[in-house]
């Protein structure tokens, strides 16, 4: 389970405006308190909180106990976070906290190996759960009632594992692929009349990150055909030009053009071909139409570069954000291309993009 220090931090420090109780110095999770060292153990970030509490207000204290409870969680302390849990819904909790809260309780019966006492609080934390979490609570709910799960990834499959093994029981069945329909585009390959795919293709493994590129090519159309034509172009240099034999394909997975249309590209079950080598593992690669950096030394119409349409950041946001939900991705793993070589691709302002979507997703 991941362990959102800095996102719990925000929260307990937002709540530190209510009254002091008993003229005790506010401290709760806001500064001059800093967070625990970040090679702190789970075992130290645990007293670390829990030696603050006394001193914290009584909103700060609630939301306290539900980090501790998460942390207890991870470090397998099921007894223990499911009274930090009962104390923090004790206390004032917004409704997606509460959600996180009741979550907890389940995961602890499971740890507890009393799955049938955790199956009524993972159900009531549905509604106010994040996509990741609800995903998560579903997955151990399908194993427990023997039903098969819709789509899960096994990166959710992956982090529940240690949930079901404490319980005794199997992992669900998981109906449909992962890759499968889930993510809509407004161009489909038929469209643009993608060339099939040729067989020299890897699969691919679960998505674990995102790389954003750039064409490289100026582009400056609001039409669907000439999109249309550009991708299809951009897959003649690729199948046809790139290598001896050529690429299996489209290099990127998806593509965004200047009206902010998604256009599908490689199938997703296949690994792409855009960042070079082992960085195309699990990698997910979308990549906007038009040209980002300025390129003089290949002409005129290179000379200046373009500034990304915004209904392309509009969709891209939307994109990867969908994409992130669906793969459990953490936005700590979207790149610019140049991160991962070295290039100038995706240009300077797509690159503020990935820097603003790390720094403001959670």
């Amino acid at each position: 389970m991941r362990i959102l220090i800095a996102t719990s931090f925000l929260l307990l420090a937002a709540s530190c405006v209510a009254p002091v109780l008993h003229n005790v110095p506010a401290v709760g999770l806001a500064p001059p308190v800093a967070s625990p060292a970040a090679d702190f153990s789970l075992n130290q970030k645990i007293k670390y909180w829990q030696k603050h509490i006394p001193a914290m207000t009584t909103a700060d204290r609630s939301e306290a106990y539900l980090l501790i409870g998460e942390l207890q969680i991870e470090a397998n302390f099921a007894n223990e976070a499911r009274i930090s849990f009962y104390q923090a819904l004790a206390g004032n909790l917004s409704s997606t906290e509460a959600g996180r809260a009741e979550k907890g309780i389940g995961l602890s019966y499971f740890l507890s190996s009393q799955p049938s006492l955790g199956l009524s609080h993972l159900e009531k934390s549905l509604s106010n759960l994040d996509a990741v979490s609800k995903a998560e609570a579903n997955y151990l709910m399908a194993a427990y009632k023997g039903k098969p799960v819709a789509n899960a990834s096994a990166a959710v499959a992956e982090r529940m594992n240690v949930f079901l093994v404490s319980a005794n029981l199997k992992a669900p069945t998981i109906r449909g692929s992962m890759f499968a329909g889930s993510i809509n585009v407004d161009i489909s390959r038929r469209e643009w009349r993608a060339a099939t795919m040729k067989s020299n293709w890897d699969k691919m493994t679960t998505p674990f990150r995102i790389t954003v590129h750039h064409t490289a090519e100026p582009f400056s159309s609001l039409s669907k055909a000439a999109a249309c034509a550009e991708v299809k172009h951009i897959q003649n240099q690729h199948m046809n030009e790139r290598s001896p034999s050529g690429w299996a394909d489209i290099g990127y997975h998806f593509l965004i053009d200047r009206a902010g249309n998604v256009i599908a590209g490689r199938p997703l079950n296949a690994q792409g071909a855009h960042a070079s080598g082992s960085n195309n593992i699990g990698n997910i690669g979308i990549c906007l139409l038009g040209n980002f950096v300025a390129q003089p030394n290949r002409g005129r119409s290179y000379a200046v570069a373009q500034a990304p349409a915004a209904a392309q950041l509009t969709s891209l946001t939307s994109l990867v954000d969908r994409l992130c939900i669906n793969y459990t991705i953490d936005s700590t793993n979207v790149y610019g291309h140049k991160e991962l070589k070295s290039t100038d691709c995706p240009g300077p302002a797509i690159s503020r993009w990935v820097a603003n979507y790390r720094r403001t997703r959670p």
